[in-house]
């Protein structure tokens, strides 16, 4: 991985002085901008209904910056973009509770593995039981990283079916997990990003118009006839190859049921493309080199 200079006395500031994340003022105006012209069309178009909101953050990982948020702090629906979070409360109690009562051998290490790429319900309630129910995982994650995981509300396993409504997470605390998973201030960070780098049908990359398909995303989606979501960090490169990396977390939650289930995630799951497109744009416009 070819990074310069300037990107290591970021990465090495960034380690110990950790997120504030400020805003972006220079450009956020226009990005911005882009964004509302976006979601006006698709809210004229049909695309976005009266009763769904966006919840919506983009980060530059190298300058620890917020380059846009909407409905940043608002607990979203999680559906299973909370199983990242799952893993990392048993990694939690691996390497700093006990080792020989959270085992991490190739057993788990796979059915952690079909959480990610697969979205495993099965696995996933077998590891929230281990961790004492959802409480047990909400507790685990507020006690260890308290800074990070500020407006989670997990309270439910994945009921049969998967449809589970009542997890939520804001879209600033998937900024923030993001970020001290890229640094590696989570224990168990390095097998986590492994498990989110897998190629799978992401919406941040895959079937997009700009971004070219061999960038590199570590991610997770979520989906219910409620929610559709995905949270991940790009690996963009500048002409000259240099990783330049940032966030980007998109959720779409409806207040009710969408009747037309495929047809309703398809349309959002696009615009969630659409809207990755004009992040992509925006970073290739400001860091070329």
């Amino acid at each position: 991985m070819m990074i310069s200079r300037r990107h290591f006395l970021y990465y090495a500031t960034a380690a110990s002085a950790f997120l504030t994340l400020p805003a972006y003022p220079k450009n956020q105006t226009v990005l911005f901008q882009k964004i509302q012209s976006l979601l006006q069309e698709c809210r004229a178009a049909g695309r976005l209904s009266a009763d769904e909101r966006l919840g919506l953050v983009v980060s530059d990982v190298i300058t620890q910056q917020t380059v846009i948020a909407m409905n940043e702090n608002v607990p979203l629906q999680a559906a299973s973009m909370i199983k990242p979070l799952v893993i990392q409360a048993y990694l939690y109690c691996h390497f700093e509770k006990d080792a020989k009562l959270y085992p991490l051998n190739d057993k788990i290490i796979s059915e952690m593995r079909a959480m990610i790429v697969d979205s495993n319900n099965t696995y996933t309630n077998y590891l929230i039981k281990r961790l004492g129910g959802p409480e047990g995982v909400q507790w685990m994650l507020r006690k260890k990283a308290p800074h990070i995981f500020r407006h989670i509300h997990i309270v439910e396993s994945i009921p049969a079916g998967g449809k589970t409504y009542r997890n939520r997470v804001a879209a600033s605390d998937y900024t923030r997990f993001l970020h001290a998973l890229w640094f590696d201030q989570l224990p168990g960070s390095t097998l986590l990003k492994q498990l989110m780098h897998i190629k799978n049908h992401d919406r941040i990359t895959v079937n997009t118009k700009y971004i070219p398909k061999t960038i590199g995303v570590y991610d997770k989606t979520g989906s219910t006839a409620m929610c559709c979501g995905n949270f991940g960090m790009i690996e963009y490169r500048t002409r000259r190859g240099v990783i330049h990396p940032y966030t980007f977390t998109a959720i779409i939650e409806k207040s009710r049921k969408a009747q037309h289930y495929t047809q309703w995630i398809t349309q959002r799951s696009n615009v969630i493309r659409d809207l990755s497109d004009l992040v992509y744009l925006d970073f290739q416009y400001r860091i070329p080199e």
